[in-house]
């Protein structure tokens, strides 16, 4: 039986928590589950230890203070994979809002045979059926990302959303966790940039692994109705564009010259109102 070890954090969203993991369990599988509550107050901690029971899986569950966010929260779990040496035939990380679709893993772990030693990206889609979450080329020497379709020819990704994302152990291993410059946005691109200079490559399915919503605007630093000053507040926050990560995210991966220029352009947004 394969094995398989699943990375995910929560906070407060016990419903959609709850939905991701009775979607995602196949009892095909010799699955372990690294949960980390990141400071939940909804009841999300005993509704996890309610499926490990109900499953009869091995759930670990790690705690932050709310201030992990997303990147944190998946480095925190891939920090204690390792330290602790569990080993498994694959990893996958995973978003806990993702609803998936029946058979996500086999069909996910299927594709991994087709493609050794590569990264598999689970594409999701929103209920009107259209893609949300996948994979990402960048055009030649641009920053401009471009997003593959599930029915395009060529599915090899730079750079993956990790709302379903499939690693071989031994990559993981190699890998390693996210770049602790990260606090929520960038880590999954970042990662599959460093798989690439690995020589990992990135492969998005041609199926939807499950349901993502795409995340609104709305509220957010991009929302245009907002004010300009409440736009750069937004920006600077761990779940916004913050400088100093946005900077060095361009810096790592596409150079000095492009961090410089392109680390100005959301400012330029906020001021024209774009």
């Amino acid at each position: 039986m394969n094995s398989l070890i699943v990375i995910f954090t929560s906070h407060d969203r016990m419903d959609k928590t709850r939905e991701c993991l009775y979607s995602l369990d196949d009892p095909g599988y010799d699955i372990r589950y690294i949960a980390v509550d990141d400071g939940c107050t909804d009841k999300t901690v005993g509704m996890i230890e309610r499926f490990a029971e109900e499953k009869s899986r091995k759930v670990d569950i790690l705690h932050g203070d709310g201030t992990l966010f997303w990147a944190g929260g998946m480095r925190k779990g891939m920090e204690y994979v390792l330290d602790n040496g569990i080993i498994s035939d694959h990893v996958l990380l995973i978003n806990d809002d993702v609803k998936f679709f029946e058979q996500a893993i086999k069909r996910m772990i299927d594709t991994a045979v087709s493609f050794p030693g590569s990264c598999i990206a689970g594409a999701t889609c929103g209920r009107n059926g259209k893609i949300t979450y996948g994979g990402f080329r960048y055009e030649m020497n641009s920053v401009r990302e471009i997003r593959i379709g599930i029915s395009d020819p060529d599915r090899w990704c730079d750079a993956a959303n990790m709302n379903a994302f499939l690693m071989p152990y031994d990559v993981f291993r190699r890998m390693g966790v996210f770049d602790r410059h990260y606090t929520h946005k960038m880590a999954d691109y970042d990662y599959c940039f460093g798989l690439k200079r690995i020589g990992v490559k990135v492969y998005m399915t041609e199926y939807y692994a499950g349901i993502c919503e795409i995340r609104t605007k709305k509220g957010t630093w991009e929302d245009r109705e907002l004010s300009r000053i409440k736009r750069l507040r937004l920006k600077e926050q761990p779940k916004g564009l913050p400088a100093g990560e946005w900077f060095y995210f361009l810096k790592k991966n596409f150079g000095m010259g492009y961090a410089i220029r392109h680390s100005i352009t959301p400012y330029l947004r906020i001021i024209i109102g774009r």
